[in-house]
């Protein structure tokens, strides 16, 4: 790699944390360094380690086992020779990622302070993570000789371990939090396209503009790319003035969406007013909604998973303006034409028009059932601001600073869309 002063125009620096700084003025668009392929770890460079039974994992499982593998001793520098150097240099623990949460005992009340939603994302992220330990134990246990050379026994990789454990999750996190997108393999969408990229992540986030923006799989010109150095360049559209932090933006994602994958929060107070991107998933509470329908609840959820609007309800705000996702407005509109009880004979006819409407074939139900599907979006917020008030108002909260947060994001967005539906707006 050229580390030559015109080749790498930025360099790690602690100011209040650590993080990637301009050493000079640049330009728009202006190269920051150029990576070699073979120095990024991904499972293209790793799968010529690990034989043609390597083609059973993920990139994210074989990442992750590579790094268990050569994970360093405290105090110490990792002994791998491919990327020791820049494994050494990893974050050496996660203590501060709510997944760590999943597997502590003396953590699991923080669980029970997490909005529903947030708590299901993480349950899903630790699913995730546990499958992935499955897998990458299987396979060490089918290919035993990966571990000679590094003086590990195939026993430690026994279910239940917790060493074993809490060794993956330090490897998973650093993929999960850490990896960029970067194509290895077709399509641009395949989710093994993905590397552990040295200097590129010391960038901190930011939901600011103007920010680095890594290659993404929207990014049409990849694929006859595939394989190349990896390359990044400073904001498109902005000079960057020298001494300047440099931030990357993982994507317009929600603070729930940050806290279970991360493991940090943005407050509303640090984002501009029109660069916020709020969010709230209430699937727990439409479900609850249709279980109270009873027989015709079933029926409905049936409808909706075979149309594919079954849960991912959410509601917004964003650029000034607050809103119920479509899949939302859908599911409510079915809501407000049932009543509960046994499945009415007439159903298929009384469905007529809400099926029109997710063709496209009218814009609405009649007068009648948007009033009523308006009302029940308006009991889906009230129920959010009562419990997120209550959850506030807990003093175990009171040194919880990320989870006040999401607290507040979910109160704050109801609030909103209750403002609009007061205000007559039409969905």
């Amino acid at each position: 790699m050229d580390t030559s002063e015109n080749a790498l125009l930025v360099e790690r620096r602690q100011v209040y944390y650590y993080g990637l700084y301009a050493n000079r003025a640049l330009s728009p668009k202006t190269t920051l360094f150029n990576i070699p392929k073979a120095a990024l770890m991904n499972i293209k460079t790793l799968s010529s380690h690990y034989g043609p039974a390597a083609k059973s994992l993920s990139a994210t499982q074989l990442i992750s086992l590579h790094l268990l593998l050569h994970r360093p001793l405290p105090d110490n520098e990792s002994l791998d020779p491919l990327f020791g150097p820049y494994i050494s240099i990893l974050p050496r623990n996660f203590d501060y990622h709510p997944l760590s949460w999943t597997i502590e005992s003396h953590s699991e009340p923080f669980l029970d302070l997490l909005p529903p939603s947030t708590k299901r994302s993480l349950q899903d992220l630790s699913s995730r993570f546990r499958n992935d330990l499955v897998a990458v134990s299987l396979f060490v246990h089918d290919q035993p000789q990966i571990l000679e050379a590094i003086s590990k026994n195939p026993s430690n990789f026994m279910e239940g371990n917790k060493s074993l454990i809490h060794d993956y999750l330090w490897a998973w996190l650093n993929v999960n939090t850490r990896c960029v997108y970067y194509q290895v393999k077709s399509p641009p969408a395949n989710p093994d396209n993905i590397t552990l990229c040295p200097i590129l992540d010391f960038a901190n986030h930011s939901s600011h503009l103007p920010c680095m923006n890594p290659p993404s799989p929207g990014e049409t010109y990849l694929r006859p790319n595939m394989y190349r150095n990896f390359s990044l360049l400073s904001p498109s559209e902005s000079f960057v003035n020298a001494d300047s932090e440099l931030h990357l933006k993982y994507g317009a994602h929600c603070n729930r969406v940050l806290f279970v994958e991360y493991g940090f929060v943005l407050s509303m107070d640090s984002i501009p007013e029109d660069q916020r991107a709020l969010e709230v998933n209430v699937d727990d509470i439409m479900e609850a909604l249709f279980d109270e329908k009873g027989e015709t609840g079933v029926w409905m959820k049936g409808v909706l998973s075979s149309e594919n609007y079954w849960r991912d309800w959410t509601i917004h705000y964003a650029s000034g303006s607050a809103f119920p996702s479509y899949r939302l407005v859908i599911a409510l509109r079915l809501l407000s034409i049932f009543p509960s009880g046994r499945l009415p004979l007439s159903s298929e006819e009384m469905l007529r028009p809400w099926r029109e409407v997710v063709l496209g074939n009218r814009d609405k139900l009649s007068p009648k059932f948007e009033d009523v599907s308006r009302s029940i979006l308006q009991d889906v917020c009230f129920t959010l601001i009562e419990r997120a008030t209550k959850f506030l108002l807990d003093r175990e909260l009171s040194n919880q600073e990320s989870i006040i947060v999401l607290w507040t994001e979910e109160r704050y967005v109801a609030k909103r869309i209750l403002d609009l539906i007061e205000s007559g707006e039409v969905f």
